[in-house]
């Protein structure tokens, strides 16, 4: 009887032994890469931002979820990487989805919303509206229902506010604009500015400089003080403004396969998940140092002039945005669906951001006036 129970015991230790092995093949078998081909070079900060992504969620997935970050034309070219990710050619991609517009204008919606709609909506209160005012569900709809992609989306880059931009001349009111040839974003931002009477270019970032030098714009707008110094712009023009509504909010995304993202597990689906909201917060805190840095070189080494914008170009630009977008939603029942989300979205949230934003404005002022801080 003794004997039975070893002989019983033994078995039962292989068969638990057994049973163990194969777990631990397929848990070595459950290790996913993901290849995100970005929009930017490697010396852009949007490329370094994923790298550092990629590096905690490599820590948090304990090596199980790896990814591999491709610099702009990797694979293939900017304007391709949402059909290279729908087809699988690469698994992830990263850009803006304004990137997209010449789809479905909504595109532009969700992360370059021009001037706050006209509403006042700021980028925090865009993020908010992503994540807990029903814009995630909208964003998602846009790609798999309205551009029938095979396509999961993360916006997690929220870079903005983009600068009005660089001018050959100051300028003193909205009148003194309206004889500038002015490089901006093709679409609603242009749209908008034609609307106030600005006349408009549209061109790649890489032409700035040398249509300015041969005369054929005035003044461009880019992106940010840090991006704007690389490109050089400061070496054509020294008037400066900071203080723009075309791009008040520039939300990066980043894109997934969707049958890819569906077989990944939950607990890396989660992790993931948790690796963008790291990044939407390592984005605010570079965001504030890069451009902050970038800008005091600007002035205390180039010469540059930060001025300003008149107050007249605000209400005016705002008004102008509103007439376009409802433009467009007359056209559209979904651009109309989601404009009028973040509008009802923004009649809640802009009366309290407004108030909470001008402390910080006044603070500001204040320590500049006093002398304390500043150029």
């Amino acid at each position: 009887m003794k004997k039975t129970r070893v002989v019983t015991t033994f078995f039962a230790f292989l068969l638990a032994f057994a049973l163990v092995l194969p777990i631990s093949n397929v848990q070595a078998a459950k290790d996913y890469k993901l290849r995100i081909q970005t929009a930017v070079p490697s010396a852009s900060i949007y490329y370094m931002l994923i790298e550092r992504m990629a590096k905690r969620i490599d820590a948090m997935s304990n090596g199980r979820l790896k990814i591999e970050v491709l610099p702009a034309g990797a694979v293939v070219g900017v304007f391709q990487i949402l059909d290279a990710v729908d087809k699988g050619v690469v698994n992830g991609g990263q850009a803006w989805t304004h990137y997209w517009s010449g789809k479905h204008p909504a595109g532009l919606l969700f992360s370059a919303p021009t001037a706050g709609l006209g509403f006042g909506l700021d980028q925090v209160s865009t993020m908010s509206w992503l994540y807990d005012g029903g814009g995630n569900e909208l964003y998602q709809q846009y790609f798999t229902e309205i551009l029938k992609y095979n396509i999961k989306g993360f916006m997690c880059m929220p870079m903005g506010p983009d600068p009005f931009g660089w001018f050959k001349k100051p300028f003193k009111s909205l009148a003194d604009l309206k004889t500038v040839k002015f490089r901006t974003p093709p679409g609603i931002p242009a749209e908008s500015f034609q609307e106030i009477g600005m006349p408009t270019v549209s061109m790649p970032g890489g032409e700035i400089v040398p249509s300015a030098q041969r005369g054929v714009i005035d003044a461009a707008e880019w992106i940010g003080p840090a991006d704007d110094r690389n490109l050089g712009l400061s070496s054509i023009w020294k008037n400066y403004y900071i203080q723009g509504l075309h791009q008040a909010t520039d939300i990066g995304d980043i894109y997934i396969n969707l049958d890819w993202w569906n077989k990944l597990p939950a607990d890396l689906q989660a992790i993931f998940e948790g690796g963008i909201m790291t990044c939407i917060a390592d984005t605010y805190n570079w965001n504030v140092i890069q451009n902050g840095t970038a800008l005091e070189e600007l002035v205390k080494k180039q010469g540059v002039k930060v001025l300003d914008t008149p107050e007249d170009y605000y209400p005016a630009y705002m008004k102008a945005t509103q007439k376009v977008l409802d433009k467009y939603a007359a056209k559209d029942p979904f651009f109309k669906k989601v404009l009028t989300s973040m509008q009802e979205f923004a009649k809640v949230v802009v009366p309290y951001q407004e108030k909470v934003n001008g402390v910080y404005y006044k603070m500001g002022k204040a320590a500049v006036d006093a002398g304390i801080v500043g150029y």
